[in-house]
């Protein structure tokens, strides 16, 4: 869709201050004649909220010069720095642990306390069910048959001696062994699960609650359960952190990734421990976007200190930059709005001796000695000519026709 612009010269200048005499309004729709008259022509696009944006507009050479309008390139230059980042303290899938039954069970004793340390192994609470003493029974009774089973394999291999009928019987006897075997087998996983050796169960003192140990050490947290709660195996019945292997969750924006490097130590502050600085070690760099789908993920270790931080807690980090080269404009080339900029890419002379610019969106990164490295919406590099100063009032006209 096209449509035409027509900026008056005096709109122009009148914002910059300018007493050169006032051209006629744009609403005048009067195109340059040679009586001093100047006009503007435009494309227009759909934004992201379905509004006209104005993208193309022209500049006679009276405007050119009143506006002081230069001509840059972008260049690529190495820029070294920092990137504030902000995000959260975490824990990572490795140093935190929720502790669940293995069956339906009722809670009958807790042995920790909220906040206690514990060792790798270290009896949490015990649990007791009905079905415990069956599930015990239905081993001992595997494990009977299953030696019974056995004693017949031998006599039937003693037996076979080329008789046919004992050879039927031995095949019996080896498939009765192997389904006891398996049978037998699977009892034993299921009461180690509980804690219970079935080789040492004794048919005379079968237990009557199972043991939940803690699978790291850690501080507890998040006690959930009270004596003589009823727990499914998908109830979370505590935690056990390792404080030694928190984290960082950072959020970085598309423009801060090239930036970024794996392995860098930065320093961080949080929010809720004023005056304390810590130390981080970047370690991943996210592929895919958060659920707000504007920020990409960036993960570090903790360095020291990790004890007195809590999950949760917000942290503000400045994670210094690569010094990678990186595609950057001149700051007077750049208007910027909110998280965004544009630059004006010369479309090359009008007739008139005038030019005609075309505005491409741009992320801003860092800014370095006067340049602002920039992520550009469509390819730009060292060879584009863009405009130089005077790029505020090519985006506030842009702005103000759009709105027309």
């Amino acid at each position: 869709m096209r449509t035409i612009l027509f900026v008056s010269a005096a709109l122009m200048l009148s914002a910059c201050g300018s007493n050169l005499p006032e051209q006629p309004d744009a609403a005048d729709h009067v195109h340059e004649d040679g009586h001093g008259h100047t006009h503007s022509h435009g494309s227009s696009t759909r934004g992201l909220d379905d509004t006209l944006m104005v993208t193309e507009l022209e500049l006679d050479a009276a405007q050119m010069a009143s506006l002081h309008v230069t001509t840059v390139t972008p260049r690529y230059q190495r820029m070294e720095g920092s990137v504030r980042l902000t995000g959260r303290v975490m824990t990572s899938p490795v140093s935190k642990a929720e502790i669940t039954a293995p069956i339906a069970a009722k809670v009958a004793s807790v042995l920790v306390d909220e906040g206690a340390h514990v060792r790798k192994g270290q009896a949490l609470l015990t649990l007791t069910d009905i079905g415990l003493y069956q599930l015990q029974q239905d081993y001992l009774s595997a494990r009977t048959r299953h030696a019974q089973a056995v004693r017949e394999l031998q006599r039937q291999r003693q037996l076979l001696e080329g008789d046919a009928t004992a050879r039927r019987h031995l095949e019996e006897a080896e498939a009765a062994e192997r389904d006891l075997a398996a049978r037998r087998s699977a009892l034993a996983g299921q009461l180690r699960l509980l804690g219970i050796d079935g080789d040492s169960l004794d048919p005379d003192r079968l237990e009557d609650h199972f043991v939940v140990r803690s699978p790291m050490e850690g501080r507890v947290n998040g006690i959930r359960i009270y004596l003589g709660s009823r727990v499914e195996p998908t109830t979370v019945l505590m935690e056990v952190i390792d404080l030694e292997h928190f984290h960082v969750h950072l959020n970085a924006y598309e423009r801060d990734l090239a930036l970024l490097q794996e392995g860098v130590l930065f320093p961080f502050t949080v929010m809720n421990l004023p005056g304390r600085s810590f130390t981080g070690e970047l370690f991943s760099i996210g592929r895919t976007f958060d659920a707000d789908g504007r920020t990409i993920p960036v993960h570090a270790h903790v360095e020291e200190g990790s004890h007195d931080l809590v999950e949760g807690m917000s942290v503000l980090a400045d994670v210094p930059t690569g010094g990678g080269r990186l595609l950057a404009v001149p700051d007077g080339a750049l208007a910027r709005s909110g998280d965004v900029g544009y630059v004006y890419v010369d479309e090359g002379p009008t007739e008139e001796g005038g030019h005609r610019y075309r505005q491409v969106e741009v992320r801003p990164g860092l800014s370095r000695a006067g340049w602002t490295a920039v992520t550009p919406s469509e390819p730009l590099d060292s060879a584009t000519a863009i405009a130089g100063d005077g790029v505020f009032y090519l985006r506030s006209t842009l702005t103000n026709s759009g709105e027309e």
